[in-house]
């Protein structure tokens, strides 16, 4: 039976149709969105805004007062819990400085309506970066957006992650724009918000585009000079929270290789008798050398100025998450900037049925939780099926990461094998001659 001669799957196969019916998916994507954003922005109570922003608030209103950033947060949790939340830092304490005078509810508000800005704003500047992707390649895009888990995991939470994926897509859009004034303040901005970003620098070094590397570096420097100089107490971001996010955590939610060895080590603490603690962190940071290391190099391979810019970012972006100390679900609303940028290149460089398929795979692996899996109710692991399972469960998330990953540096060798093939041009519209 030939399938393709069905009515509904026939229709498919049309071009036009297949566009409607995209738009139609969208439109209802974007109206879900809107409709829950609305309820969760109109019932916003301080029970919901337990989770973070509370602690957010806290801190600005402690560097509003010219008091200790980090006084309510240890209050409230104790420095046991400073690997599980996102602490703030002082740039952080200081943005959310002038709300505090409205209350804790009225700023969340505010905040909330931020949150919704950076995310319009990186999806219309994401399409922006990418004209090779068609029509029916932005509509997709866009569904893929508004239905993605970690955006509405990121509301729910009143978190900073489509604020990172402002800023980092700022930063790629003003390096392609050869504006690396601009490309250096928004490195420094996410930097600021999230150390990870720093490795941008060292990116830009190795496309050598010094000058982004060199001016996000100094910029860098004076916020935070600024920042520590405006914010009482917050010398301890650099003292005691940055090593204490280092250490890492074994939650389940954690989807970093930090977090899968973590929770070996707490289901096996004798897997290597006395030594398994050394192993542990050896291998956290072997993987963080190598994963980074790995993309890196193969960012600076010769191919196609904005396609090596792109993929190269969006590399490093997927990377940094794999080996983050602590990558909550939330995390995740940065990928969408590396989908994109797999996404246009599929479309243009059409590789293979292969590439669309993993790209696939790694959406969906991200947009799954844990809870979609038979895990014990109570978190505690009870046999060695159970551990076998959790594992498993709790892991899903790292292997699409590592998927997404593997399809962009793959992406990277076929540029550096077409580029003595393919003559290097510009995107339209990206790339201007440099001033």
């Amino acid at each position: 039976m030939n399938l393709r001669t069905w009515y509904g799957v026939r229709r498919l196969y049309e071009a036009r149709f297949r566009e409607r019916v995209l738009l139609m998916l969208v439109v209802i994507a974007a109206l879900y969105y809107v409709i829950w954003s609305v309820v969760q922005w109109v019932t916003l109570t301080p029970t919901a805004l337990r989770f973070d922003f509370v602690n957010y608030f806290g801190g600005a209103q402690a560097a509003a007062h010219g008091t200790d950033i980090y006084a309510d947060f240890k209050r409230s949790w104790g420095s046991e819990s400073w690997v599980v939340a996102y602490i703030y830092p002082p740039f952080f304490a200081l943005l959310l400085a002038p709300l505090t005078s409205l209350g804790l509810v009225a700023a969340a508000r505010i905040w909330l309506l931020v949150v919704h800005a950076a995310f319009l704003v990186a999806l219309a500047l994401i399409l922006r970066i990418h004209p090779e992707l068609s029509r029916s390649g932005r509509r997709l895009f866009l569904l893929a957006s508004f239905t993605f888990m970690p955006v509405y995991l990121n509301l729910k939470f009143q978190q900073v992650a489509t604020l990172w994926l402002l800023l980092l897509t700022a930063t790629l859009w003003a390096a392609l724009r050869r504006r690396s004034g601009l490309a250096g303040v928004f490195i420094a901005a996410a930097a600021s918000l999230k150390v990870s970003p720093i490795f941008l620098i060292p990116l830009f070094a190795r496309l050598s585009r010094w000058r982004i590397a060199v001016l996000g570096s100094l910029t860098l420097v004076g916020v935070t000079v600024v920042s520590m100089l405006a914010a009482p107490g917050s010398w301890q971001f650099f003292t005691v929270v940055l090593p204490r996010i280092g250490l890492g955590t074994a939650n389940w939610d954690n989807g970093s290789i930090d977090g899968l060895v973590s929770r070996i080590v707490e289901l096996a603490p004798g897997l290597f008798g006395g030594a398994t603690q050394v192993v542990a962190k050896v291998t956290i940071v072997t993987a963080a050398v190598v994963v980074i290391g790995i993309t890196l190099w193969h960012a600076g391979a010769r191919g196609e100025q904005t396609w090596s810019l792109r993929l190269g970012v969006a590399a490093l972006i997927t990377s940094l998450l794999i080996v983050s100390s602590v990558t909550w679900q939330h995390h995740l609303v940065t990928l969408l900037l590396p989908m994109a940028t797999a996404l246009a290149w599929i479309m243009n460089r059409r590789p293979g049925a292969r590439y669309g398929w993993g790209l696939a795979a790694a959406y969906v692996m991200c947009w799954m939780d844990r809870r979609a899996f038979p895990l014990p109710a109570d978190l505690q692991v009870h046999t060695p099926g159970q551990a076998a399972l959790v594992l498993a469960g709790t892991s899903v998330k790292l292997a699409g990461l590592l998927l997404l990953w593997l399809l962009l540096l793959m992406m990277l060798r076929r540029e550096q094998r077409m580029a003595v093939r393919v003559p290097e041009r510009p995107a339209a519209g990206l790339a201007q001659p440099a001033a």
